[in-house]
């Protein structure tokens, strides 16, 4: 489930809140934090679950782009301003 985004200047949150494979509790993780070769251990029953490293990587990429886009596109709205 993809929680929300705020973009205040050059900031970008964006959360997921999967379940954990185990106990199906959900947690908050930051798509900052997912990074290749990283894991994140469930709050609630402590299983670790490793980051897929080329989904990570893609998913980096995509977030830089996206906070690449949101900077051109709040400066474009500066200048009009």
């Amino acid at each position: 489930m993809l929680g929300f985004f705020r973009t205040p200047k050059n900031v970008l949150s964006v959360e997921l809140r999967p379940r954990c494979p185990n106990c199906k509790k959900e947690f908050m993780l930051n798509l900052k934090t997912y990074l290749p070769g990283k894991s994140h251990a469930c709050y609630a029953c402590g299983t670790v679950a490793a980051f897929d490293a080329a989904l990570a990587e893609k998913l980096q990429k995509q977030i830089k782009d996206l906070e690449m886009t949101i900077q051109e596109v709040l400066e474009s709205l500066e200048r009009e301003n």
